[in-house]
């Protein structure tokens, strides 16, 4: 069984960043005579119910599971290199009425801001809380992003209420440009490259699925047990415990927080808080992101994850801390992936 590597990431947001470092990797593997594969992570403009095509890859998850797909090919030899790539252009590249429709993904009269408020309702009742302690939850997460990231302060616009129990600010914010993407090779194949930066290893990633998606599903969503089943996955084939190993200040974590009711699931399924009253300390002592998250460092639509990923890499590189963690949510959260990167020795 091999092992399978992270050897080069790049991202470009509006313009901002460079994608050379990963197309130099890239031109190098194919010099070195190593066949690449490509999977794609699907654009707004590719219907969300429509058909996958193969090798793509679609939801908030999508990048979760292209990498889970990759380490797999990877380990047992069946693929030499993968290239894990996704381009969105939601600021600029679509008309403002294409963009909305695309979006409505639960269809017209049901948009993803009140799927979200009743599925936030719903784990209230699941967990025991009101909804005005989950209010105050929900404040503390956004405090936690501004933590993360203190030259982002949004207009104030942005703190007025968009439903019964979020606020702009505690909405993602896919109104961005981004292209991005991870090289993997493996461990067998290294010594045909040159290359500079440390490496850093694929070791672990879990994916759990729940029966469906939508508001059909929301009792079975709430319970967030396939979050749990991810962690499970993630932990056992990295042979550790990513919770403890983040709260003993070993490692660096990339929430998935398109609305706050995901991350504050993650840390309780987890396994980072052993009850909803411990997360108010927790979210004051430990960060959620890197940089802000999904409502302050911004990505498109299937892309946050992967973007994500790119950035623990390169946050790793230089990092004191040896493991990072980064969550991935699909759709209003039927499916949840999670995976445990670690910068090798």
């Amino acid at each position: 069984m091999h092992q399978a590597f992270i050897i080069a990431s790049g991202g470009c947001q509006d313009g901002i960043g460079s994608l050379e470092a990963l197309q130099a990797a890239v031109k190098q593997v194919s010099e070195a005579g190593i066949k690449l594969e490509r999977l794609v992570i699907d654009p707004l403009s590719v219907a969300w119910d429509s058909p996958l095509e193969e090798n793509h890859f679609r939801t908030g998850c999508g990048p979760l599971e292209a990498l889970a797909y990759a380490q797999t090919q990877l380990r047992e030899g069946a693929f030499e290199a993968v290239l894990i790539e996704g381009t969105d252009a939601v600021k600029t590249g679509y008309p403002r009425n294409e963009r909305l429709a695309l979006m409505e993904i639960y269809g017209k009269d049901y948009p993803i801001t009140e799927a979200y408020t009743d599925l936030a309702k719903q784990f209230c009742h699941e967990e025991g809380m009101t909804f005005d302690q989950f209010r105050h939850l929900r404040d503390l997460v956004f405090e936690n992003l501004s933590q993360s990231a203190p030259n982002k302060t949004p207009d104030a616009s942005w703190f007025q209420s968009q439903t019964e129990l979020f606020r702009g600010v505690d909405c993602a914010n896919p109104y961005t440009d981004y292209s991005g993407g991870l090289l993997l090779t493996r461990d067998d194949l290294l010594t045909k490259l040159d290359l500079s930066e440390p490496l850093i290893e694929v070791a672990g990633v879990g994916i759990g699925y729940a029966q469906g998606d939508g508001i059909d599903y929301l009792d079975e969503l709430a319970t967030y047990w396939h979050l749990e089943k991810a962690l499970y996955y993630a932990n056992l084939e990295a042979e550790l415990n990513f919770a403890e190993e983040f709260n003993q200040g070993k490692a660096l974590l990339e929430a998935y927080t398109c609305y706050p009711v995901v991350p504050l699931a993650l840390l309780l399924h987890g396994g980072f808080v052993n009850s909803w009253q411990s997360l108010p300390a927790w979210l004051q002592k430990h960060s959620l992101t890197l940089k802000g998250g999904m409502n302050l460092n911004r990505a498109p639509w299937n892309l946050p994850a992967l973007r994500a990923l790119i950035e623990m890499t390169q946050a790793l590189a230089t990092s004191d801390k040896h493991l990072g963690g980064v969550q991935g949510n699909g759709g209003l959260g039927y499916k949840q992936g999670f995976a445990i990167l670690r910068r090798n020795a």
